[in-house]
């Protein structure tokens, strides 16, 4: 039943996104249908609530991304923005190259809603270049995201290489074929130009003036600091460096974001206070289903549902790594791995893709249809190391 209820609101979810053409109505039916399904009591949805608002990472993702609006806006408003994309397009004389760096190097800084940080200044160096809406959406979102198949930054690597006991190394070296082709496939597809690099001294310096709120924030989250925290001191220390901060401030605060950010979290919270997940991961071990599909199925649809990797992992792979005795420990964290990582980036709960498509004015149907090659083809070739690993 359980099984059941979840493919039916995942439906109701997905249609009424397309109808609605929003995403905080949908969550909020797709929850009801769930629970109508599952006769939940209705104390399971205050219950629900009162996890989210009580929650720390529910608020460390508010404070996040806040932080990125604030810091996007500040170099909006200040004309640091145009300084940056002006001086990007002289170092990269490819509009299509500079779309594709900028978000591949934003990747490698771990944080909710993070695609944000880039797409501000890859719609910038779009605009007036040979890079449409759609592109630019395309490639700040896939860029960012392919670096999370390989990236030791990320929380859910770790979380991963603790479960499992491989070391981080080991774990890097299995998943980097699909990280590379993720990265050269999407490059092919999405940029199609050879890259080339102009030197620019006055370029340079100028990057580093406008981005070093960024640049600090990727330092300090790889020295260990938390992301949270250093994107709002950036983000601040960045706003009270220039003038007229609190008019910056007030524009910078985006209430229908929030609104989105609080549906998604709730949804994520009424599956773990309904024990939902865990229930349709015993219904699919009690179907006798195949264990290799199990380990595939299992962390595509915590990860799909969540729109979290580091959820997708959680609820995921303490029931998967059971099946060690069919196929080695790193073959399964592998596969787990990947899709659950695939499962964050074709879902429409993922923040990245919420916030992104509603800036590019996109949806997330168009978004979905544009990485299934590059997606497919990164699956297809952590697939092969599975079968010589296994």
């Amino acid at each position: 039943m359980y099984t059941l209820a979840v493919i039916i609101g995942l439906v109701v979810l997905v249609i009424s996104i397309r109808i609605l053409k929003n995403l905080y109505i949908p969550f909020l039916l797709a929850i009801t249908v769930m629970g109508i399904i599952l006769l939940i009591p209705v104390n399971v949805y205050v219950d629900s609530l009162v996890n989210e608002i009580t929650e720390w990472d529910f608020w460390k993702t508010i404070i996040t991304i806040s932080s990125i609006y604030l810091l996007s806006g500040t170099m909006n408003k200040s004309g640091d923005s145009k300084i940056f994309v002006s001086a990007m397009k002289k170092i990269f004389p490819s509009s299509r190259v500079a779309s594709a760096l900028i978000p591949a190097f934003m990747g490698l800084l771990p944080m909710p809603g993070g695609a944000m940080f880039s797409a501000p200044m890859v719609k910038g160096i779009s605009e007036g270049g040979n890079v449409d809406s759609e592109d630019a959406l395309v490639m700040n979102y896939w860029f960012r995201h392919s670096m999370e198949f390989f990236w030791p930054l990320y929380p859910a690597m770790i979380i991963i290489s603790s479960m499992a006991d491989i070391p981080i190394p080991s774990f890097i070296l299995v998943m980097l074929p699909v990280g590379i082709t993720a990265i050269v496939v999407g490059y092919l597809k999405f940029v199609k130009e050879r890259p080339s690099l102009k030197f620019d001294k006055s370029a340079f310096i100028d990057v580093l003036k406008c981005a070093w709120p960024i640049i600090a924030v990727i330092v300090f989250v790889i020295i260990g600091v938390e992301g949270w925290l250093v994107a709002l001191i950036a983000s601040l220390a960045y706003l009270f460096s220039k003038k007229k901060p609190f008019e910056i401030l007030l524009s910078s605060i985006k209430w229908k974001t929030y609104i989105i950010i609080f549906a998604i979290f709730y949804f994520k919270y009424f599956i773990d206070t309904t024990g939902i997940a865990n229930g349709m991961a015993t219904e699919l071990i009690n179907m006798s289903i195949s264990p290799l599909l199990i380990i595939i199925l299992l962390p595509y649809l915590m990860g799909f549902m969540t729109g979290l990797t580091v959820a997708g992992v959680g609820l995921s792979f303490s029931l998967i790594l059971g099946f060690s005795g069919n196929f080695s420990i790193i073959s399964i964290t592998l596969l787990g791995y990947m899709f659950a990582v695939s499962g964050v980036l074709t879902s429409p709960m993922h923040l990245c893709v919420v916030l992104t498509t509603e800036y590019f004015k996109s949806t997330y149907i168009k978004l979905l249809k544009k990485i299934s090659v590059p997606l497919l083809l990164a699956i297809a070739a952590g697939l092969l190391v599975f079968l010589f690993i296994k």
